[in-house]
């Protein structure tokens, strides 16, 4: 247990420092090297050692060569991940696309609501015509299919395109409804009536594991590639706009904060706030795709 926790700690530690150090520092590399070794032990500690109780007893994941339970455990973990992937991409978008500080209230709750009136949908549909459709390993591989695709064409999303955002966040969440579910039974199925305790143990960490590897991974990657995207084309904005160097980086020093900071920059105008905030906009749109 305390290996796990460790590896996860580790991996996880180093997966967010990307965002403040290179990828290639030293620190970076030892909590990643760290932290899976950490993980490889906990692997050999519960395949080898004499324990009386393994947390993740190795028979369950080799049952009929790991198709009973380890090909569900990988899904529900890359099902969960997805979901907190689409829980950073759409918010961004509302956030910096598609609302602003004058947006009615109201709106910005409908579009908040989409993707758990997605997820409601796609539920009510498994509870419903689950039993109806059958052939369950097509209800778990199509679902997973289309939340993947939906997903990923949020890429194609634009601060023009708000129709496309809503719908392919819609779909995306609808179609994870339905497998996030099936997905957790699935895993339980993996496990004799005796042991439904260690397969629900299972499902858990394959949720909140993957939940925890999808924020931290998406959200460095965000980060990353926007700060990256925005130090080179905000200033260049400003910079054609009419400003100086000194005013263009104090431009994009202001932008994160709000038009309350960008007021007190000296010595811009109008144009230089559009040409930069327009930059600004697009560093999103590059860190979400």
């Amino acid at each position: 247990m305390v290996s796990f926790t460790a590896a996860a700690g580790l991996i996880l530690s180093g997966i967010v420092y990307v965002q403040l150090l290179p990828s290639n520092s030293p620190q970076v590399i030892g909590f990643l090297v760290a932290g899976f070794a950490s993980l490889v032990f906990f692997c050999l500690w519960e395949t080898f050692a004499p324990l009386k109780a393994p947390l993740a007893p190795t028979r369950l994941f080799t049952a009929n060569k790991g198709r009973k339970l380890t090909a569900p455990f990988i899904v529900a973990f890359v099902v969960t991940m997805f979901y907190y992937a689409n829980n950073i991409t759409f918010p961004t978008m509302i956030a910096v696309y598609f609302t602003s500080a004058t947006t009615p209230s109201h709106i910005v709750y409908l579009l908040a609501i989409v993707q758990g009136l997605g997820i409601f949908t796609g539920a009510m549909i498994l509870s419903f015509g689950g039993k109806y459709f059958k052939h369950w390993k097509f209800q778990l591989g199509i679902p997973i299919t289309f939340m993947t695709l939906f997903g990923a064409l949020l890429a194609t999303v634009t601060p023009e395109t708000l129709g496309r955002g809503i719908a392919f966040a819609f779909l995306s969440s609808m179609f994870y409804g339905y497998a996030q579910y099936l997905s957790i039974a699935y895993v339980q199925f993996g496990a004799d009536q005796t042991e439904l305790g260690i397969a629900g143990g299972l499902a858990g960490v394959a949720r909140y594991a993957g939940g925890a590897v999808s924020v931290t991974l998406f959200a460095t990657v965000l980060s990353v590639c926007q700060s990256q995207y925005a130090n080179t084309h905000v200033i260049a904005a400003a910079e054609k706009a009419g400003a100086s160097p000194s005013v263009a980086k104090a431009v994009l020093a202001a932008l994160p904060l709000g038009a309350a900071a960008l007021e007190k920059v000296q010595g811009l105008t109008t144009a230089i706030a559009e040409a930069a905030g327009a930059a600004f906009v697009q560093s999103y749109v590059h860190g979400v795709r």
